[in-house]
């Protein structure tokens, strides 16, 4: 068996995947094959949304990528590039970006997309009661335009230095403008309500069982090579393992470290882990009275001992975090990992007014990777220095309500379990919004409710700075509060991404980002 383990430096760096079993190019008998083939690819979990502007979890987003088109992608070095721009200009003040729309992109209904479907796109996020995702990313932007057919003006408020990177994020992927309006916040719920312009279109969606995707013969950059992609949702890793060593599924998803010595004695598979703009971390929810004393969060963020939990639970398909953005990212700085000083967490505990400690809780859930296992190593941890933690355990689906739209009063969660990363891959994504101060006091993605007036000015700087050198400092200087000196959380460890494939498959690309793309594979 073979094995190949590559860890990502740059941003978002594409991975060919090549199988031992005989080449398949584009156009040959092989590739001829694959036209009319089906993968079977199993999945931890479903699809929580398909609407891009809603959609704020990895599998949800893995699929977003093969239904729909941003205007710019990412290349294998990381750099922004047209993707449904043809070309694009930006004026001397800075303020007004006009591009150029490809002709002849047709979504999956056979119309054709213009600058109106733009406009509809970006409208729909740019109020700030409209309640997506996308809103507060795209606050930068003031208006939207179509200048004819095929051009579009975006103005910003102010110089926005990460804008390329912005319209490469699929939250700000185009949708058909007359689905924005026929069904509303309706838009990715089901099969009927999805129309993109992407290299696979949705056939079938059966609800936390499986979803289904044929390839868009008419892609404007050219046809996919597999004919059909099932999504199967198998929520146990080991179940996964063991439906890809019996050939009922090609590919998985998020192998666990216990399982990848397994496979690499199977005969036949491939493992391959790659390090993206994943991150673990346990958030404080600075609304809590006690959390929101930051030598209370400093205490607790000496208290742990990382190494320890890390090579415990993810040994081999991890590493130490050193900051609060993964080293893939832009504006990413290399703080060191916090090692644990349970006497200075004491000592921190004391200053704060809680020399004997404290009673809190952790909310965790069983949707992410041993989210309860890592919730009851931390629990342990803070035993040792005085403070309780009871450990509530929630499904997904009741979590993510809670973490996006709700009052301060309403949230009721001093440390919950979080992932962290940016599908801008630029620290703009990674910080704004997140971590800086919500205007409308609701926790829309600033989950936790941390507010910084120093951070807000380094983040806001950092966006409206075009000059990239100037921007990394804003971003180091952020990145130093926000995991140290005022910690919004408690960072535990980078992730790879690892999935694992039969041979006979070529041409798999695995993002930063941790999506698997099938736009260029072929298989036996």
């Amino acid at each position: 068996m073979k094995r190949m383990i590559a860890v990502l430096l740059s941003a978002v760096m594409v991975l060919s995947l090549a199988a031992c079993g005989g080449s398949q190019q584009s156009g040959g008998e092989g590739a001829a094959a694959s036209s009319g083939s089906e993968l079977l690819f199993g999945v931890p979990a479903d699809a929580s949304s398909l609407d891009p502007q809603t959609q704020n979890d990895g599998y949800s987003e893995e699929i977003t990528k093969m239904l729909y088109n941003t205007l710019f992608k990412f290349d294998e070095n990381a750099t922004p590039v047209p993707s449904l721009v043809e070309s694009y200009e930006v004026s001397d003040d800075d303020l007004t970006w006009t591009f150029k729309l490809k002709e002849g992109v047709k979504f999956h209904n056979g119309k054709e997309l213009t600058s109106a479907d733009v406009v509809a796109s970006f409208n729909r996020a740019i109020p700030d009661d409209s309640g997506y995702i996308a809103t507060s990313m795209i606050e930068p932007i003031e208006s939207v335009e179509a200048v004819d057919t095929y051009t579009v003006a975006i103005k910003t408020f102010e110089p926005y230095g990460p804008m390329l990177s912005l319209l490469s994020n699929y939250n700000t992927a185009i949708m058909d403008a007359d689905y924005v309006e026929q069904y509303g916040r309706d838009l990715g719920t089901s099969v009927e309500t999805i129309n993109g312009t992407g290299p696979y279109k949705i056939t079938d969606w059966s609800k936390d069982e499986e979803i289904v995707l044929v390839k868009n013969d008419d892609y404007f950059d050219g046809a996919a090579q597999i004919g059909t992609i099932h999504y199967l949702v198998i929520p146990e890793a080991s179940s996964r393992v063991i439906a890809l060593e019996n050939g009922e599924v090609d590919v998985i998803y998020s192998v666990s470290a216990e399982d990848i010595p397994r496979l690499e004695e199977t005969e036949g598979l491939t493992v391959m882990a790659a390090a993206g703009v994943g991150q673990r971390l346990f958030r404080f929810g600075c609304n809590d009275p006690i959390m929101s004393n930051t030598l209370v969060r400093q205490a607790l963020v000496y208290a742990v001992d990382r190494e320890a939990i890390r090579t415990a639970l993810f040994d081999g398909v991890s590493e130490a975090s050193t900051g609060p953005l993964a080293p893939v990212i832009f504006g990413s700085y290399d703080y060191g990992a916090i090692e644990q000083d349970q006497d200075k967490a004491r000592e921190l505990l004391a200053q704060a007014g809680y020399p004997d400690g404290f009673d809190t809780k952790i909310v965790t859930t069983a949707h992410y990777a041993k989210g309860v296992e890592l919730a009851e190593m931390l629990a342990a941890q803070f035993e040792e220095i005085g403070v309780h933690a009871e450990i509530e355990v929630m499904e997904m689906s009741v979590l993510l309500p809670l973490w996006s739209g709700v009052t301060a009063e309403e949230f009721d969660q001093p440390l919950f379990i979080m992932g962290a990363g940016t599908s801008m891959v630029d620290a703009d994504g990674g910080y704004r919004g997140l971590y800086t101060t919500t205007p409308d006091g609701r926790n829309d993605r600033n989950y936790g409710f941390y507010s910084n007036e120093e951070v807000d000015r380094l983040v806001q700087a950092g966006m409206t700075e075009t000059d990239p050198e100037q921007r990394k400092e804003y971003y180091r200087q952020a990145g130093q509060i926000l995991y140290l000196d005022d910690p919004a959380g408690i960072w535990l460890y980078d992730q790879y991404n690892v999935i694992a494939y039969r041979d006979g498959i070529e041409g798999l690309r695995l993002d930063a980002q941790g999506s698997l793309w099938f736009d260029q594979a072929t298989m036996a």
